[in-house]
């Protein structure tokens, strides 16, 4: 087959896949946000970078776990997936935790908002009714689903990383290999085997990996950070990716210096290629970078017609700073619940009726650190609107 015929087949084999009902990508939970980033595919490097405590291990559980979970789940869509996560500065059981905390607040409708720091008892004894909640059979369906998707190894620099994953792959699908010439040391012509494809066992399986941070890999051979977090990165793209179909999402942090008073004076304030810390090279083996902005960080009062004095902590804004195949600079809005690692498109800024019970939502969560356990129109978005779409989850 030619490479002419190797690409038109691939091209009608994921048409008629769409045209059949299935899916060649998982939706992003951000509807308006698709025709920028339309979702998780296979095969696909993607990061995402934020300012310190700025949310992107949150929204990394959020959009490429969480959400996956719940779709794969629930609509038993023809998908299967597997995510190894290699956390380099938590542990499985905080993630795990968070998970939780999530679930508990969908399946209630808002009504149980407990953070992971709370169901651990931190200050006070967490209720019982919560716990005995997650024990119930419909919760822990979905729990151990979680945790039969995602695995926890302890692997933490590139080479190890890289050889746990090209196991996963080797024991679940087929290398396919070819023989060339190649010259030895002293110049003569050898035969030799060489990688030629790959083929996964079961192709409708998503394959992520998650590196949380990769600014945190640790150094082998005597490089030093930058070396390791770049040959991290070219596993991730020539071999991971290119090679055995996996899709790497790898979280990464912003420079310090571009949080300082000069970046803002320079207008810098939102996340770049420019500001990734300790190495500037994920973004040029990456096909997605996402950047992710908390404006309040920042001492900003408005920010794209946002009244931030009073959204505070609850507004984040999500860019694609890099689109190897499409457009740069999509720009959302997004209602940011923290406590319980939710994600929400808010409204826009001149939907002034809307606008104005997300604003009374933030003071009444100030003053109650709850959500209203009644519908209000006060308090409460139209059904099209924040709420609808934060309470629309019921196992």
């Amino acid at each position: 087959m030619t490479l002419i015929d190797s690409a038109l087949q691939q091209l009608e084999d994921r048409r008629q896949k769409i045209l059949d009902g299935g899916l060649n990508c998982v939706p992003s939970p951000f509807k308006r946000f698709r025709s920028d980033f339309p979702g998780v595919e296979q095969s696909q490097y993607i990061c995402i970078t934020s300012f310190t405590k700025g949310g992107k291990t949150l929204l990394t559980s959020y959009m490429f776990i969480f959400e996956l979970v719940r779709f794969a789940y629930f609509t038993k869509a023809d998908i299967d997936f597997h995510i190894i996560y290699f956390a380099l500065e938590e542990t499985k059981e905080r993630i795990m935790q968070r998970f939780m905390s999530w679930l508990l607040f969908k399946d209630s409708k808002c009504s149980i908002r407990v953070s992971p720091k709370d169901l651990r008892s931190t200050s006070t004894a967490v209720d019982e009714k919560v716990l005995d909640r997650l024990r119930q059979f419909d919760m822990q369906g979905i729990l151990n689903y979680f945790e039969e998707h995602i695995e926890f190894p302890t692997e933490e620099n590139p080479t190890g990383i890289y050889k746990y994953c090209k196991q996963y792959a080797e024991e679940h699908g087929t290398v396919y290999k070819k023989t060339v010439k190649m010259k030895d040391e002293l110049g003569n012509l050898q035969d030799v085997e060489v990688f030629d494809h790959y083929e996964q066992d079961n192709p409708n399986e998503y394959r992520l990996i998650i590196i949380d941070t990769i600014n945190l890999v640790t150094e082998e051979r005597g490089w030093k950070k930058k070396e390791c977090m770049d040959k991290m990165s070219e596993y991730c793209a020539k071999d991971l990716r290119n090679k055995y179909h996996f899709s790497p999402i790898v979280i990464q942090q912003q420079a310090f210096e571009s949080e300082g008073n000069d970046a803002f004076k320079l207008g810098r304030v939102r996340p770049s290629v420019y500001g990734l810390g300790d190495s500037k090279y994920i973004s040029r083996d990456a096909d997605i970078v996402l950047g992710l902005f908390s404006p309040t960080r920042f001492g900003i009062t408005e920010y794209f017609g946002y009244d931030i004095t009073i959204l505070k902590d609850h507004i984040r804004f999500l860019e694609v700073i890099v689109n190897r195949n499409g457009q740069m600079g999509g720009l959302l809005p997004l209602w940011f619940d923290g406590d319980v690692c939710d994600f929400k498109e808010l409204p826009k800024p001149d939907d002034k009726t809307a606008m104005d019970k997300v604003y009374a939502l933030c003071k009444h969560l100030e003053a109650t650190g709850q959500y209203p356990k009644k519908t209000s129109s006060t308090l409460l978005l139209s059904t099209k609107h924040l709420i609808s779409s934060i309470c629309n989850f019921k196992l």
